[in-house]
């Protein structure tokens, strides 16, 4: 009786375990071997069985593709522009709403974060008719200024700040959220310190509180730029890549190879490239935690 009690408190963590396991082995490690097996492959889809084995061919076109380093790079951009303007964006607003004479600290929290629960698709959308150069309402409230009707996304100079705008609003609540409890977790005991000792709110923010919001600073930093080189939705319903590639993303080139073209092949070896680029990335977040922590 007691053995049998033994294996079930053992067996029990495994069961919680197992369902999470199943999906996760399921949705995530059994299509990377997929991935892998079709990047090696002339994957025919009209007649699977016609597809033949072509070793690394895949992989050394991504060296010849004169498309790769242009998208590679847009995705920099886009990622660039929206995790560091959008954390710099968050981190003021968050300073403001963990202040103790600002009121509405719940209440302007729970209106920045309705956007993160909103569909890309939508945001998309919303923000495309935004940017719309007949009825728009920015060229509309631009328009009482003197100013001329501009085409936002059908300019490649403006198209990519036009998304990464409306990127840095709908992930700003999630952000601000992430800031606020950062902040809230410091102790009143530092800056009690900091002003006994005469230090400004300046000196004060800048030499403790930064400092031991290091943490939520890698956290942000490295979860945002994961995401954001994943981003297909809005360059998909905003721009479909354009004007002339110059909003044509990694991901949405991989899209549109194995959707278009239909060479799924090419299209497993581009998204390997992502997927290294992706766990190098998340290596760095487990690293700069890791020495977070141990200091």
């Amino acid at each position: 009786m007691k053995t049998r009690r033994k294996i079930l408190s053992k067996s029990t963590p495994i069961l919680f375990i197992f369902p999470a396991l199943l999906v996760l082995i399921v949705f995530r490690i059994v299509p990377i071997f997929q991935a892998a097996w079709l990047s090696l492959m002339d994957y025919s889809v009209v007649n699977p069985s016609a597809s033949k084995f072509i070793g690394f061919d895949n992989f050394r076109k991504l060296f010849s593709d004169r498309f790769i380093l242009p998208d590679l790079w847009h995705t920099v951009e886009y990622s660039i522009g929206t995790v560091i303007f959008g954390l710099l964006i968050s981190f003021l607003l968050s300073l403001i709403l963990t202040e103790s004479w600002f009121r509405l600290a719940n209440g302007c929290r729970a209106i920045l974060f309705l956007p993160y629960i909103i569909s890309f698709t939508i945001t998309g959308m919303l923000w495309a008719y935004i940017y719309n150069p007949t009825f728009g309402l920015l060229n509309y409230a631009l328009s009482a200024f003197g100013i001329p009707p501009q085409p936002w996304l059908g300019d490649p100079s403006t198209a990519m700040l036009c998304i990464v705008i409306m990127s840095i609003w709908k992930s700003l609540g999630y952000n601000v959220i992430i800031w606020t409890a950062g902040i809230t977790s410091i102790s009143t005991e530092y800056r009690d310190a900091a002003k006994v000792d005469g230090a400004n709110y300046w000196q004060e923010l800048i030499h403790i509180r930064i400092p031991l919001l290091r943490p939520v600073i890698t956290f942000l930093l490295i979860l945002g730029f994961i995401g954001s080189f994943q981003s297909f939705d809005a360059v998909y319903v905003m721009t479909l890549g354009g004007p002339v590639r110059s909003t044509e993303v990694i991901v949405f080139y991989l899209w549109k190879i194995a959707f278009k073209e239909y060479n799924f092949g090419y299209a497993a070896a581009i998204s390997l490239l992502v997927f290294v680029i992706l766990v190098i990335l998340s290596l760095i977040q487990f690293k700069f935690l890791g020495k977070e922590e141990k200091a």
